[in-house]
């Protein structure tokens, strides 16, 4: 699959950090390069740009899956985690109870909003009228990056961080309810985001929607 999440197949970079092994497939760089290639006044201004959004997707992604990976370790778990066109995962074997998987699912928005916070005190402290033109990109797109990505994977849409704590938060219970209000929500922002122009966004949430309903449809007919 082009975005599996094996972390030995073909296209896959592999190493470890603070233990954990880290898998990133080619396909993570698609949506960065097409992000960072709509700036720049010039070929050379624009291959920067697309570098830093390279750089600040990586550092995003990885320090949100790391916030998972940690809560994971905390409670005795082993994680991996697994880079792609679609974001990250971490994963772990073991058991573990319901305060601890609230716990290890909040970890990964909440390592984003610290990632967010420390850019914008940066800011402060550097002063951006004074640093050069591509450091400021590079803080203010790790703002701009953290912050959305950490209040949107927060939403209760199934497979998003947000999805997972009401599942967690209702005991695992009642999943064609949870995919209802995954679905349901998942149309109200994807309008929202339509009305911004922010088209990309409301394709990725339309699809959103359909899988949440098509989940709450097999849940209702006992297939969750």
């Amino acid at each position: 699959m082009f975005f599996s999440t094996d972390p030995n197949q073909q296209g896959t970079f592999r190493f470890k950090l603070l233990g954990f092994p880290i898998s990133i497939h080619w396909s993570f760089v698609i949506l960065p390069i097409l992000l960072g290639s709509q700036s720049g006044v010039d070929a050379i201004d624009q291959t920067r740009s697309v570098l830093i959004c390279i750089i600040v997707f990586f550092i995003s992604i990885l320090g949100h899956e790391l916030g998972h990976a940690l809560a994971y370790r905390s409670f005795g778990g082993s994680a991996q985690i697994m880079i792609h066109g679609m974001g990250g995962m971490a994963v772990s074997h073991g058991s573990f109870n319901r305060k601890q998987k609230i716990i290890i699912t909040s970890a990964g928005p909440l390592f984003g909003l610290a990632m967010g916070t420390i850019c914008i005190l940066l800011a402060i402290l550097l002063d951006l009228n004074s640093i050069s033109k591509y450091l400021t990109q590079f803080l203010k797109l790790m703002i701009y990056l953290n912050f959305l990505w950490s209040f949107f994977n927060l939403l209760p849409i199934i497979p998003l961080d947000g999805g997972q704590l009401l599942g967690h938060i209702m005991h695992e219970g009642k999943p064609a309810l949870r995919g209802k209000i995954g679905g349901f929500t998942a149309i109200v922002f994807g309008l929202l985001l339509f009305k911004l122009n922010y088209i990309f966004g409301a394709i990725i949430l339309g699809y959103l929607a359909y899988q949440n309903f098509r989940a709450a449809d097999r849940a209702r007919r006992g297939y969750w």
